[in-house]
């Protein structure tokens, strides 16, 4: 196909029913009726020789080879409006969209990304939680710039992915009031049986404080698994159990929960990484990130 042949309002159209789920609601969208986005996608399938949505439930979805494109729509339509910014409307900076990872603290988070509201220009910060997993998915899909996760990617991921470490901290343990009173002596022999709050298994936290549990043959009692950090938090203030999260935010958690340091272990350590992708320009925030990210 001649790259001249390529309609860009054909990827727009493609672009808005995926990210709707329907051409209806893409229409109402876009300000077009239904006939017309139908009639442009069935070109565009027609000119690129793929099929690119599928019936999903009530609604449409791409295919394996839909995926594909719209990644590469997200890519065009980031850079347009980067153009746009630069030419148009003065020196800005595009929407910065993050995936954070729920397992990490809102806190530390902040602490990440804070500074890169001072920068000029700044950017909008956009920010999607979810798992670690769906995070990477929608990376190397383009669909976000980057990803702060308590994991690096894993070896072998097609397209590639960079992780460097942004942050790395000792783990400490809190708790409400009398918990900590009663768990500080002998601290952190004191955490066999104790009523712990941790992290959800299968991800590389878990598996850490696993691992470290079983070597001092400490076995704590689990009150709770959580996939997202606030709710794990929200239940140590309530005095449910003992929680852990990076000593470097102990001042913070401390104030924010009501909560006290039981102690700190030094020889577990919570890790930030920026996940990017690999190949292809990097957001401009990117930069600034690493240089401000608070030690």
């Amino acid at each position: 196909m001649d790259v001249r042949r390529l309609n860009y309002l054909h990827l727009l159209y493609l672009r808005t029913v995926i990210r709707e789920g329907s051409i209806r609601q893409a229409a109402e969208t876009l300000h077009v009726t239904p006939q017309t986005i139908s009639g442009q996608l069935r070109q565009l399938e027609a000119e690129l020789g793929v099929r690119l949505l599928q019936r999903r439930g009530r609604g449409v979805g791409p295919t394996a080879q839909g995926r594909v494109v719209m990644g590469y729509a997200d890519r065009i339509f980031r850079l347009g409006e980067e153009l746009l910014d630069h030419l148009g409307r003065g020196p800005g900076m595009p929407d910065f969209r993050v995936g954070i990872n729920a397992l990490l603290p809102r806190l530390l988070v902040r602490r990440v990304l804070h500074p890169l509201l001072a920068t000029r220009p700044a950017p909008r910060l956009v920010c999607r939680e979810g798992g670690h997993e769906a995070l990477l998915r929608e990376l190397t899909a383009r669909r976000i710039d980057a990803v702060l996760s308590s994991d690096r990617a894993p070896a072998g991921l097609s397209p590639p992915v960079h992780a460097r470490e942004l942050l790395a901290s000792p783990l400490a343990a809190f708790a409400h009031g009398d918990l900590a009173a009663r768990y500080r002596p002998r601290f952190p022999a004191s955490l066999n049986d104790a009523p712990l709050l941790l992290p959800s298994p299968g991800g590389a936290a878990r598996s850490m404080l696993d691992d470290w549990f079983a070597a001092r043959d400490i076995t704590p009692q689990i009150i709770g698994e959580f996939d997202d950090a606030a709710l794990r938090e929200v239940f140590g203030e309530a005095g449910a159990g003992i929680f852990l999260a990076p000593a470097m935010i102990r001042g913070d958690i401390c104030r924010r929960h009501g909560v006290e340091c039981i102690g700190e272990l030094p020889d577990l350590t919570a890790r930030v990484f920026l996940l990017t992708p690999a190949t292809g320009a990097e957001h401009p925030a990117v930069g600034p990130l690493l240089s401000s990210t608070p030690s």
